[in-house]
């Protein structure tokens, strides 16, 4: 079976795959791998790894994007957690990468620079310290290292230049990523205008289920996750309406862009709002091959808004009654003041990975003007509070050493990114990195770690990085001994 066979087939699978799901009796998959066994397990994960060594990895790793924000709900659509196919793709495209599978066994070996070992003493630095506070095989401080630091981010980082060297594997990508902003910022608008029928999957219509219910969730089910990747999104659709040659298409990701817009801004967040508008001018206005581009992306999103707010019944007072919500600020500076307890309490190595919420209830304090909130367990789904701020929880559970490490390799890493050259087609790619960086580190200093800011940044910076390989020509082949 050839290479375009597979792709074919693949690129057919994966939407009857969600066909299949939501038209399955409730628990059919999983009655399914009950009757029978591993056996369908290991046939399903056989299968998934024959394809994914006989594809491009571009079109897996896009694949693996593209499905990150059902991450952790995959069981509400009847695919047991185990066989999460957004985590699986990425790992096939990383183990396909680095074994040298048939479609990139002619490109550039893999270069090591000093940001993978910053990178990878920061993951071997949290599994030890996972090991030791006993949470390493539990699944929320597995995953936390897997996801969210995260292992597999960092590992894309790595072949991620190899994947998307070349303009029409990165046109992939960037088709990928502006189909997706089309589907989250939809069916973030048809959940506020209350089209329940267009609105999939149905989990998020269950307000019992996830965060931050009446906000622009989306499949997330967490507005701050679905703002950013909105805003990703967004920066996508600016980079296809720059470098696509079709007129249509450069119509289309325009359109899409401005429904990303509105879709963050419908998030209701305002670390997503504040983070938008720094990365958005920062990173505009600092390429000066992007300035000219600044008042009419100005324009586009304010006309954006405020057709939301004009258009949309009742945003309005809802957007008001956001910005005059005090409890959320409570509960950021209660958990903040906590965590910077702990880690002076242990600032060396911290309290272990993934130990806060069960080591933090001595360390809150009473503020002298705000009362103490946060303390216990939030009303929705008796989850228990976590710092929000990702930096600083990693300064609690790794202490200064595990945070160095971590804030080192961010800085090498995406930094070496931002500051390597390569063909004309990679500049908007730079600018676009350098704004999801820019809004990323906005939005994570005021929430806890999650797998989509994480995995798009190092997957952009490995597209951004792929310059360094653009002039490499494919291996040689070894000369007889």
């Amino acid at each position: 079976m050839s290479a375009r066979t597979l792709s074919a087939a693949t690129v057919v699978g994966i939407p009857l795959a969600f066909a299949a799901s939501a038209l399955a009796p409730p628990g059919g998959v999983e009655m399914a791998i009950g009757l029978y066994g591993p056996a369908v397990t290991l046939v399903a994960l056989v299968a998934g790894a024959l394809v994914a060594w006989r594809l491009d990895p571009a079109y897996t790793l896009s694949a693996a994007i593209f499905l990150t924000p059902f991450a952790g709900h995959w069981p509400r659509l009847g695919v047991p957690g185990a066989l999460s196919p957004d985590r699986l793709l990425f790992v096939a495209a990383i183990g396909a990468v680095l074994l040298r599978a048939p479609l990139v066994a002619d490109r550039p070996r893999i270069r090591i620079i000093g940001a993978h070992y910053l990178l990878a003493l920061a993951a071997a630095y949290a599994l030890a310290s996972a090991f030791f506070a006993e949470t390493l095989f539990q699944r929320d401080g597995f995953f936390k290292i897997l996801d969210a630091l995260g292992v597999v981010p960092f590992l894309t980082f790595l072949v991620a230049p190899i994947a998307f060297r070349t303009p029409a594997q990165r046109r992939v990508l960037l088709g990928t990523l502006v189909a997706l902003g089309g589907y989250l910022s939809l069916t973030v608008l048809f959940d506020f205008l209350k089209l329940d029928a267009l609105v999939f999957p149905r989990y998020i219509l269950d307000l019992s289920y996830g965060i931050h219910s009446g906000r622009g969730r989306g499949p997330f089910v967490d507005a701050v996750a679905s703002g950013l990747a909105l805003y990703t999104c967004g920066v996508a659709c600016v980079i296809a309406v720059v470098s696509w040659r079709s007129i249509l298409m450069r119509r289309i990701a325009a359109a899409v862009g401005v429904l990303c817009v509105v879709g963050a801004f419908l998030s209701l967040e305002r670390s997503v709002w504040i983070g938008a508008v720094v990365a958005t001018t920062v990173s505009m206005l600092a390429m000066p091959g992007m300035r000219r581009y600044f008042i009419p992306v100005v324009v586009a999103v304010a006309v954006a808004v405020v057709g939301a707010l004009t258009l949309i019944p009742g945003l309005s007072e809802r957007v008001s009654e956001r910005l005059n919500d005090d409890r959320a600020l409570w509960d950021r500076k209660n958990l903040n003041r906590a965590a910077l307890n702990m880690v002076e309490a242990k600032p060396l190595t911290g309290f272990g990975w993934n130990r806060f919420e069960t080591n933090s209830a001595d360390y809150f304090e009473q503020a002298a003007d705000y009362p103490l909130t946060a303390t216990g367990e939030s009303e929705q789904n008796q989850r228990r509070f976590g710092v929000h701020n990702t930096p600083l929880n990693y300064g609690v559970e790794l202490g200064l050493v595990g945070l160095t490490l971590w804030l080192l390799g961010v800085l090498f890493g995406v930094g070496g990114a931002l500051a390597s050259r390569g063909p004309p087609d990679l500049l908007p790619w730079r600018i676009g990195l350098l704004a999801v960086a820019l809004a990323t580190l906005v939005v994570i200093n005021a929430t806890p770690p999650s797998a989509w800011p994480s995995r798009a940044l190092w997957l952009l910076a490995g597209v951004a990085y792929a310059g360094t390989y653009a002039s490499a020509g494919p291996r040689s082949p070894r000369a007889p001994a």
